[in-house]
């Protein structure tokens, strides 16, 4: 027959170790808002909450930079030689649609970085690794960094304008893919239509934030530490703010992984 002993009233509280800690709340993401204009933010309030994402993942980030950095290099390298065999003293407008291209196909590469921003604005964690995590979205990634480039340079030669709106517009196609898992096109044509509605203070803000980084370099080079990873996050708050219906927390809150995020650690 068995016993059942009396709890112990003296015993030493005990911490059930083994109870997995709950999942931090998800926020979806709210396209339909998105794409209505249901969103509103200031250019004020967008480059704060850059900064304030920005300490404690300048290592993670930069890390990352330098390792792109090298790559970026030796691609550019080897493809100017290519392209010097075929083509002597190239015009100015052929040679940036030609750095453009370039640009496009080490998309897949440079995208993780891009990512890792955005997983920063949404809460969720990152760490150097987070930049090598998203190779798996190359193809689509490419595909979407060539209808970019295509289109954007089929707007300029129409009449300048069109390209430039087309250049701003594209801004958050990438990470649609990324994070919502839309097809090149959709995600071209959803960030179109949900930049659209304030594509002017998107574009104000994108032109100030890349001239202060710009004068910042003008400091030998030091201030970019922090205004080069910052500016990366500003983009990545605009995402947030135009794509989530609910902002998260302060750095350092519970984080808000989207369900999109659930399987990227």
């Amino acid at each position: 027959m068995t016993t059942i002993e009396p709890p112990n009233p003296y015993a030493p509280p005990r911490a059930e170790l083994d109870v997995p800690a709950p999942e931090p709340a998800r926020t979806p993401a709210n396209l339909e808002a998105a794409l209505a204009g249901r969103f509103d933010f200031t250019i004020g309030e967008v480059m704060d909450e850059a900064w304030h994402h920005v300490k404690g993942m300048k290592a993670s980030f930069w890390g990352a930079a330098i390792v792109f950095t090298l790559i970026n290099v030796a691609v550019n390298r080897v493809s100017n030689r290519i392209f010097g065999m075929f083509v002597d003293k190239p015009h100015l407008v052929v040679q940036m649609f030609f750095r453009s291209v370039i640009g496009a196909l080490m998309a897949p590469v440079s995208v993780g970085m891009t990512m890792m921003c955005v997983r920063r604005a949404l809460g969720a964690p990152i760490s150097f690794a987070t930049a090598f995590r998203y190779y798996g979205k190359s193809l689509p990634v490419l595909g979407c960094a060539l209808v970019t480039v295509v289109l954007t340079w089929a707007g300029l030669f129409a009449l300048v304008l069109p390209g430039v709106y087309l250049y701003v517009a594209y801004f958050f196609a990438i990470p649609l893919i990324c994070d919502q898992g839309l097809s090149p096109w959709k995600a071209l044509e959803t960030s179109r239509r949900a930049v659209t509605h304030k594509w002017f203070s998107v574009f104000g803000l994108t032109l100030l934030v890349a001239v202060l980084t710009l004068v910042s370099a003008l400091g030998l080079l030091i201030p970019l530490i922090w205004t080069f990873p910052w500016m990366a996050m500003t983009t990545a708050v605009l995402y947030r703010r135009i794509f989530y219906a609910s902002p998260p927390g302060p750095p350092g809150a519970v984080p808000l992984i989207p369900p999109a995020f659930g399987a990227i650690r």
